[in-house]
């Protein structure tokens, strides 16, 4: 509202024969000011509107009707703020609205009170209103809301009804193709970029943007897809193929010691590589690179890659393959499940010298690349902490991050070099939610019991 500049008097209308009328009221207002006059007159009509604001100058009286204002100041304050008539700016006043649109709002959409109406504004949704509207008109296909939003109070009750905190958050969601903001927040932390990418990613069995961003780039059909290549992607030698990577496990597997032909090993082979293939129509995923076409080929291999010796020896003359013996391969030592074994103990403690027993006894075994996992928490666990520096001193000791598993370690190294696991863990649980483990780590994994200083082993010949 303006600040008071005028004087104003009540006085009755009476004869004059100085008389000038002004066609508007901003003519009048523009006079005053020019002339600096500051006194102003309300004649009073027998009828409310026949009321006049008037000003005497040089001996001429100079006025205009009201038009229903209750001083030039509210005429002016309306004039600026957009209002049409006195009535409409009066009754904004009473319901507390200062500008027109912001009136006409209240009007058109039931606003039922003055703070929803501030609420909607401290949130951007009175001006955000016109940046909706663009958009919808820009990209009518981005996103597709139930019911049309034709003006800011709609458009701030479908945010709030879906979760938006402010216009800017249901705008930036709308321009992806997000309709709700659960839904967003979900998909943003995920990493993915849009609705549509979120949508296929789900359909396609992907949990985040970069696995979907990957599958794209490679050609892979789903997330079964995806999981196959990772495992055969943590089979981390340089320059071979798939399916030469796919031989590497299938020898990995094979009981120690033992001698397969060429013709056998190269069945196997295929018999994998087959598992690969899509069910439905049983054509190899694009992203396969496969050289081994034929038996030469495989018998090639077998004799000249480094990668294949770890694993055993391949015989030109009498074309087979001999697997090495255990003791020849890395072995990996789940400390936790080590140190707990308390075979033919009452006390159920745990005791850092079991890991010395196991360690001594796989040396003894032959075994010289020893590898030892352990949970941070161990060394508070074990009643012989210092039993753990003899344990450093005699193979290699990996700790895990605190308050992360030694498990996902112990994993993902067998995984990755196809190397013995001494645990009497079933993984259970880690073979829920991850298929290789499921599938695979039982073939690895040598139970054992500690009973006094005795290490008992069936599996290790």
């Amino acid at each position: 509202m303006r600040k008071e500049q005028y004087n104003y008097y009540s006085v009755k209308i009476t004869e004059m024969s100085s008389r000038l009328e002004f066609e508007n009221l901003s003519d009048l207002c523009r006079f005053a000011e020019n002339n600096q006059v500051n006194n102003i007159f309300i004649l009073h009509g027998e009828q409310p509107e026949e009321d006049s604001f008037a000003l005497y100058h040089n001996a001429c009286l100079l006025l205009h009707k009201t038009n229903g204002f209750k001083s030039l100041e509210n005429y002016l304050t309306a004039q600026e703020k957009g209002f049409p008539t006195a009535d409409v700016f009066y009754e904004s006043l009473t319901l507390g609205y200062t500008k027109h649109d912001d009136y006409l709002l209240v009007k058109e959409s039931g606003i039922s009170d003055l703070a929803t109406f501030e609420l909607m504004k401290k949130k951007g949704f009175i001006s955000g209103f016109t940046l909706y509207k663009d958009l919808e008109a820009k990209e009518p296909k981005a996103f597709i809301v139930e019911t049309p939003l034709n003006n800011p109070y709609q458009l701030y009750s479908y945010a709030k009804l879906h979760n938006f905190e402010d216009c800017t958050k249901l705008l930036e969601a709308f321009a992806k193709g997000f309709i709700d903001a659960n839904l967003f927040v979900a998909a943003k932390e995920l990493g993915f970029p849009t609705h549509a990418d979120f949508i296929d990613a789900g359909k396609r069995g992907f949990r985040t943007y970069e696995d979907l961003k990957i599958a794209n780039e490679k050609g892979m059909r789903d997330a079964q897809d995806l999981l196959k290549f990772v495992d055969l992607e943590y089979v981390k030698k340089e320059n071979i193929t798939h399916d030469q990577r796919v031989l590497l496990i299938v020898l990995s597997k094979i009981e120690q010691g033992k001698k397969i032909s060429l013709n056998k090993l190269n069945t196997i082979l295929h018999s994998n590589i087959d598992e690969y293939k899509y069910e439905d129509n049983a054509q190899m995923p694009t992203w396969f690179t496969i050289e081994i076409t034929e038996i030469e080929l495989l018998a090639n291999f077998l004799e000249k890659s480094e990668h294949v010796k770890q694993y055993g020896n391949y015989h030109a003359d009498g074309e087979f393959f001999e697997i090495n013996k255990m003791q020849d391969r890395s072995i990996v030592l789940d400390a936790s499940n080590v140190a707990h074994n308390n075979s033919g103990r009452i006390d159920k403690k745990v005791y850092a010298q079991n890991l010395v027993l196991m360690i001594e006894f796989l040396k003894e075994k032959g075994f010289t690349d020893i590898i030892v996992i352990a949970d941070a928490s161990l060394k508070h666990k074990v009643e012989d902490g210092t039993i753990l520096e003899k344990v450093k001193k005699i193979c290699t000791y990996l700790e895990s991050p605190r308050e992360t598993q030694a498990d996902i370690f112990i994993l993902q190294y067998v995984k990755i070099n196809h190397c013995l696991l001494v645990s009497n863990d079933t993984f259970r649980e880690w073979k829920v939610q991850d298929p290789w483990a499921a599938e695979n780590v039982d073939f690895y994994r040598l139970s054992f019991i500690i009973k006094g200083t005795e290490v008992l082993m069936p599996d290790l010949k």
